[in-house]
């Protein structure tokens, strides 16, 4: 005859499972929690790596909103200081939005004779002031870079936000230039950012 022996299981002590259970549920909730901050930090990994080009975008559409009381067979941009995001801007074919355009990095003395734009990294206070001094009142349009000081006689003044880059502009520098500014760009300088 068969025997058959009951083995009893022994179950977990309740404060055991208790213990598994909160520490399940907490590794759960720490994931819901942390989702949306790594794909925020993921986005805004991918919004860091496109900036460079977004800023040699609005740059290259900022120059051709403009126009010099003598027409340029060529605009030949001028990087000046430490820009942050020049790779971009030299990278940029030589045709943009159907002007030629031709970058350069000139000595900061040369900028008068050989700029038709300069575009300003970071600079210290004393040689951008320098600099200005020295292009005000002439035919030559000056963009400062996102993050760099923005002084009295700079015209466009680029800045960025989580959403998007955006520029103000410095109407009195642009009227002692005798550069013309397309209405537009200036109506788009007066468009606020989208709220984040």
């Amino acid at each position: 005859m068969p025997t058959f022996s009951l083995h009893r299981q022994r179950s977990a002590p309740p404060a055991l499972l208790a213990v598994l259970l909160t520490s399940l549920l907490a590794s759960l909730l720490a994931c819901i929690v942390l989702a949306p901050c790594v794909a925020r930090a993921q986005t805004g990994a991918t919004a860091e790596a496109k900036r460079p080009a977004e800023v040699a975008q609005v740059l290259f559409g900022i120059i051709s909103y403009v126009r010099w009381p003598v027409a340029r067979p060529e605009v030949r941009v001028c990087m000046l200081g430490a820009p942050r995001y020049g790779a971009a801007i030299v990278d940029t074919p030589a045709s943009s939005l159907g002007q030629r355009i031709r970058v350069k990095i000139p000595a900061a003395a040369a900028a008068v004779n050989e700029c038709d734009v300069v575009y300003l990294g970071s600079l210290p206070e004393g040689e951008r002031e320098h600099l200005l001094a020295q292009i005000i009142g002439k035919p030559i349009l000056s963009v400062a870079e996102p993050g760099t000081s923005c002084t009295v006689g700079t015209m466009f003044c680029l800045r960025l936000n989580e959403a998007q880059i955006g520029f103000d502009v410095n109407l009195d520098a642009i009227a002692r230039s005798g550069l013309r500014v397309h209405p537009n760009a200036l109506q788009i300088a007066r468009r606020k950012a989208p709220p984040p």
